[in-house]
C-alpha cells in the first residue's frame, strides 16, 4: 500500500450491525492499514437498513441500535459516521460515492470488507473497483475474510442464535454479551406484590432484535439480575409480549431512566402456572440460577 501524507482519512463502509468478532477484525485491519499510511480511520455505516428501503418484508430485526452501535466502534478508536440509506443514495453509482468520500471526507483510501459490494450497479470483482477508486484518488485495499473456526462471522448467524434463545453462543460471537437497551416504563406492579419488583423495558429502537421467550439470567447496573420475555401467561390474557427484569440487590426507582440488560444464558422457558404461589416459588429458584456463577 502506498504511503499517504496529510490528515487524510482511511475508511470502511458497513452496516456493522452488532459490532461482532469479525467487524473488529475488521475495524484492528482499518487502523493498522491507515497508520500503516499516516491515515485516520473512519467507519461509515447506516442508521438502517438498506432492506428496509429495498425490501422492508425482508429487513432483519437490528441487533444495535445506531447510537448504540456507533459507541462500540468508537471504544475501538475509531471515527464513526452514521448516514441514512435512501433512495438517492441507493441510486448512486460506484464511482460517484467514491468521489464524495474523497471530495467531502478527504477519503484517500478505502478497506474492501469480504464480499463487501456497495454502489448501484455494483461492480462484481475487486478489481473494477480498484480502476474506479483510481480515477477517484482513492486506493483500495482488500481485507481478508475473518473466519477463524472455519465458518465466517456473520450478524445473520447471531440473530439465529438469539432467535433460539442460544445467548451464551451469541455473546461468543459478539464478543460480549447481547443487550438490550431502552427506558423503564411503569407496569401493574404485580412483581413487586410477589417480592420481585421488576424494570419494564421499553426498547431504544423498537427495531431491536429480542431473544426467544423466555427467563435469562442478566445483568444490569452491575447486578445479577433475570429477566422476563414474554406475554406472562399466568397473570395476563392480553398476549403482548413484555421485558420485566428483576434486578437482585437493587432497590432504585428506576422509572423513567434509560436501562441496559446484558443477557448471560437461559434459564428456562416461559409457562403458565396455577396459582401466584407457585409462580413465586419458581421465581425464588429462578433467583437461586440466576446468581450462580455470578
Amino acid at each position: 500500500m502506498s504511503a499517504a501524507v496529510g490528515t487524510g482519512r482511511m475508511a470502511v463502509i458497513g452496516m456493522f450491525d452488532g459490532v461482532h468478532t469479525g467487524h473488529r477484525y475488521l475495524l484492528g485491519e482499518l487502523k493498522r492499514y491507515a497508520s500503516l499510511s499516516g491515515l485516520s480511520p473512519l467507519a461509515i455505516t447506516f442508521s438502517n437498513h438498506p432492506l428496509e428501503l429495498v425490501a422492508p418484508e425482508k429487513a432483519p430485526r437490528i441487533l444495535t441500535p445506531t447510537e448504540e452501535k456507533i459507541r462500540l466502534i468508537n471504544e475501538e478508536n475509531v471515527e464513526c459516521m452514521a448516514i441514512t440509506f435512501d433512495r438517492q443514495l441507493r441510486e448512486t453509482p460506484t464511482a460517484d460515492f467514491l468521489r464524495m468520500l474523497h471530495d467531502r471526507l478527504g477519503v484517500e483510501a478505502l478497506l474492501m470488507g469480504y464480499n463487501n459490494r456497495f454502489g448501484y450497479n455494483a461492480p462484481k470483482d475487486f478489481e473494477e473497483y480498484r480502476l474506479l477508486g483510481e480515477n477517484c484518488g482513492v486506493e483500495i485495499v482488500p481485507a481478508k475474510e475473518y473466519a477463524p473456526e472455519g465458518t465466517g462471522i456473520s450478524s445473520t448467524r447471531i440473530r439465529t442464535l438469539l432467535t433460539q434463545g442460544n445467548v451464551e453462543e451469541a455473546a461468543r460471537l459478539l464478543g460480549r454479551p447481547y443487550s438490550l437497551v431502552g427506558t423503564v416504563e411503569s407496569g401493574k406492579q404485580l412483581g413487586r406484590s410477589l417480592g420481585f419488583p421488576t424494570a419494564n423495558l421499553r426498547l431504544a429502537d423498537q427495531r431491536q432484535l429480542v431473544p426467544m421467550a423466555g427467563v435469562y439470567a442478566t445483568t444490569a447496573l452491575g447486578h445479577p439480575a433475570m429477566t422476563n420475555i414474554g406475554t406472562r401467561p399466568t397473570v395476563d390474557t392480553a398476549g403482548t409480549t413484555t421485558i420485566e427484569t428483576h434486578i437482585i440487590g437493587c432497590n432504585k426507582d428506576l422509572y423513567g431512566s434509560r436501562l441496559t440488560v446484558d443477557f448471560r444464558h437461559r434459564i428456562r422457558p416461559e409457562r403458565r402456572f396455577n396459582s401466584l404461589e407457585e409462580l413465586a416459588a419458581q421465581l425464588r429458584a429462578d433467583r437461586t440460577a440466576a446468581l450462580a456463577g455470578f
